[in-house]
């Protein structure tokens, strides 16, 4: 009795098994074709609005920009050691200074111009380091133009101020690249270091701060009096002082030797000596100022910064002299291998050459002002102060 079903529950599957192995019928592959058409014009359009909806965004961004009179800058900050840039929008409000938005976009390139000048006798900049600066200079300017720059400027600083060739040089910069950039004086250095300081600080009254900018060729200590901001100035930086240790402390040519390390604990204190003779007595008024109690001293500066590395080196922010001290004595008779192995002082390995200089540097300065601490604020430059500048944009 169970024959009948089975027999036709067989039929049943060799029927269906002849319909999967047989072709597809004509209308159900036109359906699937279809479909298939469908879906790519779906994702087309898709696409095509998503488009329109961007475009329709960036025009109303730049309505609102337009509105408010808002300017993307380019700052480039050419140092010393480093070229800085930061791109952000400037509201032109109408006021005696735009005022600026969060940056869209920094980076800093180490171009190390003052140690090529001082390879050259401080005459001019070698055809080497140019063509290296030109060409950070026109990648730096490519990609603030992708993170949608309008206006390019910038500023060149102690390096320059010094080499004859550099003025020829940012002229044809300006010529190809359409960046202008000028040479200011130290006193204008300062005064774009203080309004930099101001920003990047806001936690403090500008009577609480004092700014502490100290780059590769000079320094500067800038600080609110009653007559206004005022600064103590120095043509000493970290690569002058490196200079001043090969040659005048280990009686060798930076030209062919760069690299003072291993440095020896009696070299760091000599250098220490000549850095209080060319450094000289800070003014009467930064004294007071600091012995008041009633400020803190900001260490403004990038990653490879003397105060960058004493953070790094001290595990503190802000860090003591006495912890800068410490640090001299742990990093004498080090040779440029283990400061490149040092993978918790990134600045140590990214700079090795100048890491006793640089603390002896920072060391220096603190006991001539009896300074107890400085607390160090990362910042690319005087991007800030460059962008709030008018001059530099007319």
């Amino acid at each position: 009795s169970l024959l009948l079903p089975l027999a036709v529950l067989a039929a049943l599957l060799c029927f269906v098994s002849s319909l999967s192995n047989s072709p597809a019928p004509a209308w159900k592959a036109s359906a699937s074709s279809y479909l298939d058409d469908t879906d790519r014009k779906i994702d087309t359009e898709e696409a095509y609005f998503l488009k329109l909806k961007k475009g329709i965004e960036d025009l109303r961004t730049a309505e609102e920009r337009a509105n408010r009179k808002m300017i993307r800058r380019a700052a480039f900050d050419v140092g010393s050691g480093a070229v800085k840039v930061e791109v952000a929008d400037c509201d032109m409000h109408g006021g005696t200074m735009p005022i600026i938005k969060k940056p869209v976009y920094s980076e800093k390139v180490n171009v190390l111009m003052t140690e090529d000048l001082e390879r050259n006798d401080n005459v001019e900049f070698s055809p080497y380091i140019l063509d290296e600066l030109e060409a950070v200079l026109r990648a730096l300017k490519s990609k603030a133009e992708k993170a949608g720059a309008e206006q390019f400027a910038g500023v060149a600083t102690a390096a320059f101020r010094k080499a004859r060739n550099g003025p020829e040089f940012l002229r044809r910069i300006e010529s190809e690249l359409s960046i202008r950039i000028r040479i200011v004086s130290q006193e204008s250095e300062s005064s774009l270091g203080w309004l930099t300081a101001v920003q990047a600080v806001p936690e403090l009254t500008p009577a609480e701060l004092i700014a502490w900018d100290s780059g590769g060729g000079s320094f500067q200590m800038t600080g609110e009096t009653v007559d206004g901001p005022d600064a103590w100035m120095a043509c000493i930086g970290s690569s002058v002082a490196k200079a001043l240790l090969v040659e005048k402390i280990q009686g060798r040519s930076f030209k062919t030797c760069p690299s003072p390390n291993p440095v020896t604990l009696k070299q760091a204190r000599a250098l220490s000596s000549l850095l209080k003779e060319a450094v000289g007595l800070p003014p009467a008024w930064l004294v007071r100022k600091v012995m008041s109690g009633r400020c803190c001293v900001v260490g403004l500066g990038g990653d490879t910064s003397i105060f960058c590395l004493a953070w790094q080196l001290t595990g503190q922010n802000p860090f003591t002299r006495g912890q800068v001290l410490e640090s001299i004595q742990n990093m004498c008779d080090k040779t440029d291998v283990q400061f490149k192995l040092m993978e918790d002082v990134p600045a140590a390995q990214i700079q090795p050459q100048g890491v006793v200089p640089k603390l002896v540097l920072l060391f220096t300065v603190m006991e001539l002002l009896q300074l107890d601490s400085v607390l160090y604020r990362e910042v690319y430059g005087n991007a800030f102060g460059i962008m709030s500048t008018d001059y530099l944009w007319q």
